[in-house]
């Protein structure tokens, strides 16, 4: 085992990542030392890294979607052995609280922080993770695709299985649709039954999501996609909206094009202090809420059930975990600018081996 390891460290809120040699991270008697294989790189980690409050401390190796190979076991760990390949769970939480034990960890009362901001994560050569939080990947998923569902895949699942609800039939619309997490959403509404319409900013990204099966895309950045999905459904409005953008301006044309009996599904997150004040507070009628009986949820990522399952999904071919661009470590800073200016389709991942 070396002593020292390469890792992409960020040394202020909103800073860029900075290449340093490190030491190797010891386990604690409850952590696995995993040796990263792939890492990927979303959205969630570009806002998170200009948002106050979240990284608890400077400097700090961000990463929470990872894939590796766990190489040192602490005195108490009994999940996870040597040599198996894992992913990780985002959310460091107590496994204990009512919301835990019945399978709701993102809601845990004793909840710590985030992978990759409250303890080093997967931008860097190896890390020490919770072994509780660990994860293993089945037999022919390769550490990039398993990366992909340790948030791009599981987190659709838990929308539209736990959330939307989706019953064959369903039409839904994803809003945001070509994005690293929405555009398996794309897919996973379809495996539930739903019917798609796509929404993005992006032409590129709309192929995409129309070769993924979506009966039906609609360009946001020249019309209003809430007319335009009323349009496409005769009036009837869509019988699910996932929102991954989350916007004012999204969210209020989603209330608006909301079916019978509907369910509005907030995903995305713009933090206002980490887009120039801009709040994405929205207005709603209640007495159409109430006419309608439609529903508005907020969805927080994956239980560690629908992590696995997310998993077994992708070993069996029912999704397709899209990543488009890959990175070397010394890249990683690359990456979140093309996340950034919103030009990867789907998924981009750092690759070690």
């Amino acid at each position: 085992m070396p002593s020292t390891m390469k890792a992409m460290r960020v040394h202020e809120l909103g800073g860029a990542f900075q290449l340093e040699e490190v030491p190797v991270p010891s386990p604690g008697p409850n952590d696995a030392l995993v040796k990263l294989k792939a890492t990927g790189v979303g959205l969630t980690p570009v806002l998170m890294r200009r948002t106050p409050g979240l990284i608890d401390k400077f400097p700090r190796i961000m990463g929470h979607e990872i894939a590796a190979e766990v190489v040192e076991i602490g005195s108490e760990v009994e999940n996870v052995a040597l040599g198996d390949l894992v992913t990780c769970h985002f959310y460091l939480v107590c496994h204990s609280c009512n919301f835990c034990r019945s399978g709701r960890e993102t809601l845990c009362t004793e909840f710590k922080g985030y992978v990759g901001l409250v303890l080093d994560g997967g931008f860097a050569e190896y890390a020490s993770i919770p072994a509780l939080n660990l994860c293993k990947i089945p037999e022919g998923v390769s550490p990039v695709d398993a990366c992909v569902a340790a948030d791009g895949i599981c987190t659709p699942y838990h929308n539209c299985t736990a959330e939307a609800q989706i019953k064959p039939g369903d039409v839904v619309a994803i809003i945001g649709a070509g994005g690293g997490v929405a555009i398996h959403a794309v897919q996973m509404a379809q495996i539930c039954g739903g019917q798609v319409i796509g929404v993005d900013i992006s032409s590129q990204k709309l192929e995409t999501v129309s070769e993924l099966g979506a009966f039906a895309t609609i360009d946001a950045s020249n019309t209003n996609p809430g007319e335009e999905i009323m349009a496409l459904t005769g009036g009837r409005g869509v019988d699910a909206y996932i929102d991954y953008v989350a916007s004012k301006e999204t969210l209020e044309a989603g209330v608006a094009c909301l079916g019978r009996g509907g369910k509005l599904v907030i995903v995305g997150s713009r933090p206002p202090a980490a887009f120039g004040g801009i709040s994405p507070k929205f207005t709603v009628d209640p007495q159409k809420l109430l006419s309608f009986a439609q529903e508005i949820h907020g969805s927080r990522y994956c239980s560690m059930i629908e992590l696995r399952r997310s998993l077994d999904l992708v070993q069996m071919g029912k999704i397709k975990p899209i990543v488009t661009q890959t990175f070397r470590l010394e890249e990683t800073e690359k990456a979140f600018e093309l996340i950034r200016d919103n030009k990867i389709t789907g998924r981009g991942a750092v690759l070690f081996d």
